[in-house]
């Protein structure tokens, strides 16, 4: 469904991240901006800081359309900003954006939402440190990364390592369009000499899908997962109320 054409343009995949601290009316306006679809699902949700993460995200999207507009990506004639964004869902569910070479990926947690945009497949993830780590990594991570995480003494520095390998391992689905049909443990993201791998096939699949995580900041981990090559290296943080 996404771009599979050569990126002449030198656009690379790109993280774009921002808070939802943002006004009331920032909110409304950003509401009413979103296509039919994307206010159906913000409604759905009954916390107000459930609902705000969906029209943060949203918004976000636009801010990264806008700049991808910029680099030619998207055609002129289309307002990323508009409730006419053609975004539409594969058969698996993954969205798209209906006739526009270039893909795209959104996720939230607590106060953050992270949107990545990418010339080919794409998926992204944002995760506050989780507790509990060991507990959670037996029931859904490989041997290997079990192995990783028990060799970790400090019970704090444990968490963070466990929420930074579950980004990954989210990134990595999300951009394969399989998210929870794809078993955590079907693959690692450790290999047998307890080292992190910056790239990886998946049983059943031919594309490398290359992961790359950023310095966590605040509490939280991020990771974007792509089948394109060419990942920049440094988060784009956005304050949307400033755009």
């Amino acid at each position: 469904m996404c771009g599979r054409e050569e990126n002449s343009s030198g656009f690379a995949v790109r993280l774009y991240v921002a808070d939802i601290s943002q006004s009331e009316e920032f909110y409304d306006m950003w509401y009413n901006r979103m296509p039919k679809e994307r206010r159906i699902k913000a409604d759905r949700y009954k916390l107000d800081k459930d609902r705000k993460r969906c029209i943060a995200a949203y918004a976000l999207l636009a801010y990264a359309l806008c700049e991808a507009q910029e680099n030619g990506l998207i055609p002129q004639g289309i307002d990323p900003g508009s409730e006419e964004l053609p975004i539409s869902e594969d058969d698996n569910g993954k969205p798209y954006l209906e006739g526009i070479p270039i893909c795209y990926s959104i996720s939230h947690s607590g106060d953050m939402v992270a949107v990545a945009l990418s010339p080919k497949e794409v998926g992204c993830d944002v995760e506050c440190k989780s507790k509990n780590a060991m507990s959670i990594a037996e029931h859904f991570f490989s041997e290997d990364e079990v192995a990783f995480l028990r060799s970790i003494d400090d019970e704090s520095r444990q968490g963070l390592e466990f929420t930074r390998l579950w980004t990954m391992k989210e990134s990595v689905v999300k951009c394969s369009g399989e998210g929870i049909r794809r078993a955590f443990s079907d693959f690692s993201l450790i290999d047998c000499a307890g080292e992190r791998v910056g790239h990886l096939t998946l049983p059943g699949r031919n594309d490398i899908f290359r992961v790359r995580e950023f310095e966590s900041k605040n509490g939280y981990c991020f990771s974007v997962c792509s089948v394109y090559e060419d990942i920049e290296d440094k988060i784009r943080y956005v304050r949307l109320e400033d755009e």
